[in-house]
């Protein structure tokens, strides 16, 4: 039985969805309520699996109220509903922590299936809170999400990461993915040529229900058989996301791929954080100049202020055999911490793979910059995959595609 708390400013409105609801056998309205402080107390008192609620509800602020309600009612599912069906009011409800959001006039239909959908997806979180299971017991076996930071741009970032995805799948024959997190500007599917109607974004109103078909509706199968999630098209969505959402789509592709890439931009904010929280591993990739070595030791302070392992932070050192005076030694000395891996210089190569669309790791697989990245790509398998790397597979050296600068429209 889904037990639901319905608090609605307007009699009217709120009586026609009790009216409704109370005709379904698995729901069971618990209270209804036309203000902020009644909602409150009915939701502290009465621990409703979903609490249906008014944006315009008259008391303490929308935001206030959310916090409120969370805090009262961690267990409790918020389904936000409003008059005002803009992406303002839609963005400030996610961002406030609400599972779904419904615009009025309410169709009982979708409200229905929303408070199902967001019922089972909230099942766990319940089941947490009640004491029924602990986080870490029979829980299903999540792949590894590895994060791809750096705190300076133009170090190699989004290239390295798409050919490491390659990589990963090459070597362990497993299911990759690699999703990218460069809300405002992302260019993985510039590196890799690839296109699509759908984006990140498209998982954000289905966020309580992030199945593996709704996945696959989403991702796109690269020719190197690495899974695509696109950042979304339009540098403004990036307002839409809130860090709980990046973690949960993140989580879902871990439980449906052994190993989950994670591009991101040049920044602390916390939906950058959130995707630390989550990661098994951050390939923290530098470049040998100072400025790159003064942000990697103000990072190394972020993961200290977060208390995030350093043990699971992997310094990779990009174009190592650049001439800057700067000595690998010399960086480990200063910030305390090792160097993982290095990887060469590709010169004119890195700069072909990126204008034609090809990942350098399936063109030229025997080139310096190749190894050195399949070399990093062991050091992140996972120890079932260290000895069951399949063949390699041939690749075709010139695959048709689109050609030049139209390569940029990518369907939008």
């Amino acid at each position: 039985m889904i037990r639901v708390l319905v608090a609605d400013a307007a009699a009217d409105d709120r009586d026609e969805t009790t009216r409704f609801l109370a005709a379904e056998a698995d729901i069971d309205v618990v209270a209804s309520v036309g203000d902020s402080r009644s909602a409150i107390e009915a939701a502290q008192g009465l621990g409703p699996d979903v609490i249906l609620l008014d944006a315009s509800l008259p008391g303490v602020g929308r935001d206030r109220l959310m916090q409120d309600l969370v805090q009262v009612a961690p267990a409790s599912a918020i389904i936000v509903v409003s008059g005002k069906a803009d992406a303002d009011t839609m963005r400030q409800a996610m961002r406030s922590g609400a599972q779904d959001f419904l615009p009025k006039p309410l169709k009982p239909d979708e409200v229905l299936v929303s408070i199902r959908q967001v019922y089972e997806a909230s099942a766990p979180r319940r089941a947490i809170l009640a004491g029924a299971v602990t986080p870490t017991s029979e829980q299903p076996s999540l792949g590894k999400i590895i994060c791809m930071f750096s705190p300076k741009g133009g170090v190699g970032r989004t290239t390295i990461g798409v050919n490491l995805a390659i990589a990963l799948h090459r070597l362990s024959g497993k299911r990759v993915a690699i999703a990218d997190c460069n809300l405002q500007f992302g260019d993985v599917g510039i590196v890799m040529n690839t296109s699509a109607t759908k984006t990140i974004a498209d998982l954000i109103p289905t966020i309580s229900d992030l199945s593996e078909q709704v996945l696959q509706s989403v991702l796109v199968r690269h020719e190197s058989g690495v899974d695509v999630l696109l950042a979304p098209t339009r540098p403004e969505v990036a307002e839409l996301f809130h860090p709980e959402h990046v973690k949960q789509i993140l989580q879902a592709l871990a439980r449906t791929h052994q190993y989950v890439i994670v591009d991101t931009w040049t920044t602390f904010q916390e939906v950058i954080l959130g995707i630390f929280d989550v990661s098994s591993e951050i390939v923290l990739l530098t470049t040998l100049d100072m400025p790159a070595v003064k942000n990697i030791r103000v990072f190394l302070d972020v993961c200290d202020a977060i208390q995030y392992p350093k043990n699971r932070v992997l310094l990779v050192i990009n174009r190592a055999d650049a001439s800057s005076g700067l000595r690998i030694q010399d960086i480990e000395e200063s910030i305390q911490h090792k160097v993982a891996a290095t990887i060469v210089s590709g010169g004119p190569l890195v700069t072909s793979s990126i204008n034609r669309g090809i990942p350098f790791i399936l063109t030229d697989p025997e080139a310096q910059i190749s190894e050195n990245v399949m070399d990093l790509a062991r050091l992140l398998l996972r120890p079932e995959d260290q000895n069951a790397a399949p063949e390699p597979q041939p690749v075709e050296a010139e695959p048709k595609r689109r050609q030049g600068l139209g390569r940029l429209i990518q369907g939008r």
